[in-house]
């Protein structure tokens, strides 16, 4: 998928921008999942990307990266790879 801007990524998935990074409660309630699946996908890396600055327990993340993770698992059909 070619590289979408924010806006279209906000109109792509009908998400209107907070213009501030995201807590970990905030994504998982965006996703429609657990805030304990969130937690697992940083511990395995599976999900999203996340922020945590130096010498803090904080994650956020970046609403960009959140749809950017969304849109590039578009597919087309169930045989179809993410």
């Amino acid at each position: 998928m070619p590289q979408m801007k924010f806006e279209q990524l906000c109109e792509l998935f009908t998400y209107t921008p907070k213009g501030r990074p995201l807590k970990g409660f905030e994504v998982a309630e965006l996703l429609g999942i657990s805030i304990r699946t969130i937690e697992d996908w940083r511990q395995t890396g599976e999900g999203p990307r996340y922020y945590s600055p130096t010498g803090t327990r904080r994650c956020w993340y970046s609403e960009r990266d959140i749809l950017e993770w969304m849109a590039a698992g578009a597919k087309r059909s169930t045989s179809e790879a993410a």
